[in-house]
């Protein structure tokens, strides 16, 4: 995610844009998704099962001036959005009666974020055609941790894109969306930028078939679902 800075833009929710800076086609795309050294997903002691909330952010929605996203980028994570609440409704799906669904468009009140996951989901832009790869973005060790595991499984299930590295830009760190979801006292929170809309490999494998389902499989097979 390469956002430009915007005066005024914490108004409108955050700084991000997913608008490249001029250097961003130069940052590294990585074959494959990184290691990480964070704590794994904890597991409850309690008796039964544990019901927890995912938190599904979609990037920029419904925002119609200001830092509205990069074009195409509402309409994808709309359907992201759409593919999570069928893909947790589907039948005979293992762990779904232990997960309880929330989306939220970009601009919520805090008590919204509120719950045991976090994901904003986004797609980035640039100026230059060649700029590609997926990102995400986090602010502490178990944000990182369900990061990289959502990393692992995109691959797994198809995207061959390659990704940026972690926080490339000051703006990922430190996107709104991951700063709430802490503060609502859910941090296992990030923010993903599945891929470029303005490249046409990594729009191929966003917009063409599978795609949707790609962003939305992952996620929930690190949730164990």
């Amino acid at each position: 995610m390469t956002h430009e800075h915007e005066p005024g833009a914490e108004a409108e929710g955050g700084p991000e844009n997913d608008q490249s800076l001029p250097d961003a086609a130069d940052s590294p795309v990585h074959a494959t998704a990184e290691e990480s050294d964070a704590p794994p997903w904890p597991q409850g002691e309690e008796e039964g099962p544990v019901v927890r909330i995912l938190v599904v952010q979609m990037g920029h929605c419904f925002r119609t001036s200001g830092a509205t996203g990069t074009p195409g980028g509402q309409e994808f994570v709309k359907a992201v959005a759409d593919a999570c609440i069928k893909e947790l409704q589907r039948p005979g799906l293992p762990g779904r009666e232990n997960w309880r669904l929330r989306i939220i468009k970009a601009d919520e009140p805090l008590e919204q974020y509120a719950g045991d996951a976090f994901v904003a989901f986004h797609c980035d832009g640039s100026t230059r055609p060649d700029a590609r790869g997926a990102s995400v973005g986090y602010r502490n060790a178990l944000g990182q941790s369900l990061a990289q595991e959502w990393k692992h499984a995109y691959e797994r299930h198809g995207w061959s894109g390659g990704f940026r590295k972690d926080n490339y830009t000051e703006n990922l760190e430190k996107y709104y969306g991951t700063r709430k979801a802490v503060e609502a006292g859910n941090p296992r929170a990030f923010i993903a930028e599945c891929g470029f809309l303005t490249n046409r490999g990594d729009k191929a494998l966003l917009t063409g078939p599978g795609g949707v389902d790609r962003v939305v499989r992952a996620l929930f097979e690190v949730l164990g679902i």
